[in-house]
């Protein structure tokens, strides 16, 4: 499998979590409905394959083992992103986050304001502290991708 074949798969799961899930994780009254949720859009995503995941690609920060890659496309200047994680509530987060960021422009991605969003979906009461950190490190390792920022 490659990269690109990985995105391709990756897309419609976070066309569908757009659509349907933020709403429920928003309008979520209580922790426990939108853990189960959060546990859901982890298994909507396409497991990386285990060759994938390389040492370079871990997220230093998270509490779990969680892994990113990129692909940035020059022409149109958008960025994609994959991620797998061991863990299926960081997983589920994490794919909150590509529904986000995913396609992307440069410009985009380094103004993103992770807690904002997560604010809107009010996430962020809920949240461990380590669990914070690991969402704060992968939301600089994404925008660490951007050629503006190199």
């Amino acid at each position: 499998m490659t990269l690109e074949q990985l995105l391709a798969d990756t897309k419609p799961a976070l066309l569908d979590i757009q659509q349907h899930d933020l709403a429920k994780i928003k309008h979520a009254k209580d922790w426990q409905t939108k853990y189960r949720v959060l546990m859901q859009l982890g298994k909507k995503l396409p497991a990386v394959p285990e060759k994938m995941k390389q040492p370079e690609l871990l997220v230093k920060g998270c509490e779990s083992r969680a892994w990113l890659m990129h692909y940035y496309d020059k022409a149109t200047d958008k960025h994609y992103f994959v991620l797998d994680s061991e863990a299926r509530i960081v997983k589920g987060l994490m794919a909150i986050m590509l529904c986000l960021v995913n396609g992307m422009t440069s410009t985009e991605l380094v103004k993103f304001d992770l807690n904002h969003k997560f604010d809107q979906l009010n996430l962020k009461p809920y949240l461990s502290q380590s669990r914070g950190n690991g969402l704060a490190a992968m939301a600089n390792r994404i925008k660490a991708c951007c050629p503006a920022r190199q």
